[in-house]
């Protein structure tokens, strides 16, 4: 929703100028992606050890490097097919590296809720991602879902900064399955 919204195109506008700069200095898109990759598995690492404020902190950061690294490939026209494939592979880690540290964190502390919200988002998160991927393969587009990747970060982060974890962890297990289903329906309508 957010990535099909005025919202995106006017955080590229807005960050244009940015990534004019970031890319007069000679870095990549793909330094980028890298970076947004490493930051998650850093905030999932403290989200781990029960460090959610480091931990939220980081997140941000990745996601941050999530919403520039296509605005610096298309201002500096160095876009690509394999930048998009990384840019894809590495956000299922970077989805999966925070939600297991919760999960963890959950474990560690008998939360329970908390284990069990992270291990369902995990799983939603993925199946969102695979039915879309799977669909283009069969020559569909099921770009359907009222909870992309977008709305799945701004939700965890909003959750983790007013102090939510685990409440925020079940409510994105259930709109990240629910886009899911949403997915498979519409590929079972248009693959028939």
């Amino acid at each position: 929703m957010l990535s099909s919204s005025n919202i995106k195109e006017k955080t590229q506008e807005f960050l244009k100028p940015v990534a004019e700069n970031v890319g007069s200095l000679g870095i990549s898109p793909n330094a980028v992606t890298l970076t947004g990759f490493i930051l998650s598995a850093v905030a999932g690492v403290f989200f781990g050890l029960g460090n959610i404020i480091n931990g939220t902190l980081f997140l941000a950061l990745s996601g941050a490097c999530d919403v520039f690294d296509g605005i610096l490939a298309r201002t500096t026209r160095k876009t690509s097919k394999f930048g998009a494939f990384l840019d894809s592979f590495l956000d299922r880690y970077a989805d999966f590296f925070p939600l297991a540290g919760l999960l963890y964190y959950g474990h560690a502390t008998g939360n329970e809720l908390l284990l069990l919200g992270s291990l369902f988002s995990i799983s939603g998160a993925f199946a969102t991602s695979y039915a879309r991927a799977r669909a283009e393969s069969l020559g569909v587009e099921c770009k359907v879902g009222i909870f992309e990747r977008p709305e799945r970060v701004v939700l965890l982060l909003l959750g983790l900064i007013l102090g939510y974890p685990a409440e925020t962890t079940v409510l994105l297990a259930l709109f990240s399955n629910f886009t899911a289903v949403q997915r498979l329906l519409c590929a079972s309508e248009r693959l028939r």
